[in-house]
């Protein structure tokens, strides 16, 4: 997990509002607080909710610390009666610390206690277009927020892929049809690269001889996760029919988008997510 902490620890750190949620301008921090909230990231008026809008819930299923259940409520102008704006900015911040120069800097606030939580850990913003959505981003601090994979996952370069205690870098070449490098950062094969082409297709990782990755770890299942190739790399959670005991886990370095009864993890906490249309 300590090489985990130092692969993305280096990973650039955004803002919350941008242009485009994919290429974000990264944010200057030398010589301020990364915490900082600087006037370019408030807009200059309030946001103004639909009559119709999309509503996300946050609850805890899962927690040392937190209570089971707990459940935090979200519009597109942010957490429902949070300290931090009275207006609303469209943006939602969770993380350990409550305050910093007299300045509020989360809404959710987490267990400063709870192992691997960050004072700023991670972000969800509200966009309206090009449709309504919630998308969520780890922000750098802390040991790393995780979305849990439940349906076929198109790859991309840079992606981070962790299961048991293996965290492992996705890097897909130029060639066509692309090469797929995996390079494992933390765990029992730190170092090791894994090298395939769409010939290999499927890739099979778990604890079973078969696996074209194999691990002694019985955190695993016996085929925990799978990677096909068609027209793109694709990672699967599970052997295609049955999904994985523990999960295989995406690390949102990036904007992700928040989905109905998607699961995710920070630190020592998971929460599902639940998304509906309300109304005011």
């Amino acid at each position: 997990m300590e090489n985990f902490r130092k692969a993305f620890s280096s990973l650039t750190r955004r803002c919350c509002f941008s242009s485009d949620y994919t290429h974000s301008e990264p944010v200057e921090l030398e010589g301020k607080s990364s915490l900082d909230i600087t006037s370019s990231q408030i807009p200059p008026q309030p946001i103004q909710v639909p009559l119709v809008y999309l509503h996300l819930k946050i609850i805890v299923i899962e927690s040392e610390k937190l209570p089971l259940g707990k459940t935090y409520n979200i519009s597109p102008i942010g957490l429902n009666n949070s300290e931090r704006t009275s207006y609303g900015d469209g943006c939602v911040y969770a993380g350990s610390l409550y305050q910093e120069n007299n300045r509020i800097v989360n809404d959710m606030i987490l267990p400063q206690n709870e192992k691997g939580v960050g004072k700023r850990h991670f972000m969800i913003q509200y966009k309206a277009e090009p449709k309504s959505m919630y998308l969520i981003k780890d922000l750098g601090d802390g040991m790393g927020t995780f979305v849990r994979i439940s349906k076929p996952l198109p790859l991309q370069t840079n992606f981070i892929i962790s299961f048991g205690d293996s965290h492992m870098i996705v890097v897909i070449d130029n060639s066509y049809p692309p090469k797929l490098t995996l390079r494992f950062i933390d765990g029992p094969k730190l170092d090791e690269k894994f090298k395939f082409s769409q010939n290999d297709s499927p890739i099979v990782i778990g604890r079973m001889n078969d696996c074209a990755i194999r691990f002694d770890d019985n955190s695993l299942s016996r085929y925990h996760c799978i990677i096909t190739y068609k027209d793109r790399w694709i990672i699967q959670d599970g052997d295609g029919n049955k999904i994985s005991t523990n999960g295989t886990w995406l690390f949102v370095e990036e904007f992700f988008e928040i989905h109905n009864e998607m699961i995710f993890k920070v630190g020592e906490t998971t929460f599902r997510t639940e998304t509906f249309t309300a109304k005011c």
